[in-house]
Parts: C-alpha cells; sequence; structure tokens
C-alpha cells in the first residue's frame, strides 16, 4: 500500500514537471514569435520610407507646381521664386490640412486673401534654412504680381487664380557626398493647357523627374541647396522599324511601280485582227527583209 502511494506521489510530480515544461516552452517560442515580429517591423519601418516621402512631397509642393529652372545654389535664384514657392505650398497646406483660405482676412477692394508675411518667412526658412533672409515687399513674377500690405504685414493672394503647373510624387529618396537627393516626378495637373479648362487626357503619370539636393544644417536640419535635371529618364515605348518588305512596299508605292506591273503579259491579239511586225524583224527603214520579200512573191507566182 505504502509502495503504491508513493508510486502515485512520484507520478503527480512528474506530470507536474512535464507540465511546468510544456508551459515554459510554450512561452518561450510565444515570446521568440513576438520578438521575431518586433525585428522585422523594425527591419520594414527601416526600409519603407514611405511616410518620409510624403513629408518632402509637401514640402516640395510649392517649388514643383512653379517648375522653376536648375540651379546649383540659392543665392543665384531671384527671391521671388522662393516666395511665390512659399505663398502657394502655404496654401497647400492649409487646404490639405482640412482648412481653407477662408480663415484669412480679405482684402476689400481685391477679394484677395491677406496671407500673413510670417507663415511665408517660416515656410521658406523650413525649406532653405533660418540663414537665408528674404526682403518683404511687393514681387512680380510672370504670372501675378503680389502687392505686399505693409500696414498688415501681409501679401495679397488672388484666390480663384491657378498657377500650378505641375503636382509631385516623390519616387525615391538616396544619400550621395553626405547629401540628401530627393528625385520628384512631375505630374502636369488637370488644367495644365492653354486655355486653363480642365483638361480629361491631362497625364497621371510623371513626364520629367528632377533631383532636389538637401544639405544638412543648423540643428542638422536638411534645407534645399540645389536643383538639378535628374538621371531618371521617362520610359519610351519604342516603334518597332519596319522590315525590308515593308520598305519595299512603301518605295513602290511612292514611285507608282509594282512587280506586278512588270510581269504583266502582253495582251493577245483577238482572232482576225492584223499582228504587228516583231521589232527584230524589220530593217532599218522598217520594211521586212528582202528574204521574207522574195518568199512571198514566189509563193504569189505559184
Amino acid at each position: 500500500m505504502a509502495n503504491y502511494r508513493e508510486e502515485h506521489i512520484r507520478n503527480n510530480r512528474r506530470l507536474a514537471r512535464q507540465v511546468v515544461g510544456a508551459a515554459a516552452l510554450l512561452l518561450a517560442l510565444i515570446g521568440l514569435f513576438t520578438v521575431l515580429g518586433w525585428i522585422v517591423g523594425l527591419v520594414r519601418a527601416a526600409l519603407d520610407d514611405t511616410d518620409l516621402r510624403n513629408e518632402y512631397r509637401d514640402r516640395l509642393y510649392g517649388m514643383v507646381m512653379l517648375d522653376p529652372v536648375a540651379f546649383d545654389d540659392v543665392n543665384s535664384v531671384d527671391e521671388g521664386i522662393f516666395k511665390q514657392a512659399a505663398i502657394w505650398g502655404t496654401v497647400y497646406q492649409v487646404q490639405n490640412s482640412g482648412g481653407s483660405l477662408d480663415q484669412y482676412e480679405r482684402d476689400p477692394d481685391t477679394g484677395s486673401a491677406l496671407i500673413p508675411a510670417l507663415e511665408i518667412d517660416t515656410y521658406i526658412s523650413n525649406l532653405l534654412g533660418p540663414d537665408y533672409q528674404v526682403t518683404e515687399g511687393t514681387f512680380s513674377t510672370a504670372e501675378f504680381v503680389y502687392q505686399y500690405d505693409e500696414e498688415k504685414q501681409a501679401y495679397l493672394v488672388p484666390v480663384t487664380s491657378s498657377v500650378a503647373l505641375y503636382t509631385p510624387t516623390v519616387e525615391k529618396i538616396t544619400k550621395k557626398d553626405g547629401q540628401r537627393i530627393v528625385t520628384v516626378g512631375y505630374v502636369p495637373t488637370s488644367s495644365n493647357n492653354a486655355t486653363g479648362e480642365l483638361s480629361l487626357t491631362a497625364p497621371t503619370e510623371p513626364t520629367k523627374y528632377m533631383d532636389y539636393v538637401f544639405t544638412r544644417g543648423e540643428n542638422r536640419q536638411w534645407y534645399l541647396t540645389a536643383l538639378r535635371d535628374s538621371d531618371m529618364q521617362i520610359e519610351v515605348t519604342p516603334i518597332p522599324a519596319p522590315t525590308d518588305a515593308v520598305v519595299d512596299n512603301m518605295q513602290n508605292e511612292e514611285m507608282g511601280t509594282s512587280d506586278a506591273a512588270s510581269t504583266e503579259p502582253a495582251p493577245v491579239p483577238e482572232e482576225g485582227a492584223e499582228v504587228a511586225p516583231d521589232a527584230e524583224n524589220l530593217d532599218d527603214t522598217g520594211d521586212a527583209p528582202a528574204e521574207d520579200a522574195a518568199a512571198e512573191d514566189a509563193a504569189a507566182e505559184g
């Protein structure tokens, strides 16, 4: 009886150890898969730069929509280019965040929105760095004259006009020689035509690419320092070259000739019709040779 009880106790202890071991193994597996999941998530987050590309898309919206020419130094560019880009970039950011131009004061004479110069300066500072200084005041571009209200310290911006030529799509972000290269695709706007009307056939894919070059500056922030033509090019579907047979047919059609015309048989004369003499059987005078004439006379006498 005592032996049975001891055996029963040993079996219970063995079962308990097995249960504890299985639970520990299960917890270890769960922990392992959890850690692996965290690692995969971190790697995926490190490789996925979607948020960064979207950030640069919004940051460069004002520049891309105006399509400025390439430059190697921001100080060589007319500051009006950056001021106009800052104005429309600010308008885009307001609308993209769910706001509207109705939140700005309107000029009673023109109805233009009064966008504070402080917002424009902030936009330029975030784009070009705090060292880049702009001069407040009225300026003009090929599209508009932007009046500056000295009293209200704001720019008058027309709210019914559109100057957007392109919208940006950031294709890739790379680093080279200590610089950050943001390759941007230029997608034409739907109203980018001569009349300004809505175009339902406007391209939805980029028609060109540009590289925006950023250099690390104050507070280790990246600021725009150059704009260059990109090595990334639009893929064009090649048109197959015509074959030799097609070229020959085209040439024959242009010259009005064909092989069929050169091989067409001569017409057969109708019965009883006079047959034209063979050119080879005519003498220099155009008459039949003397032998043929003599043969004909002999036949007549006979």
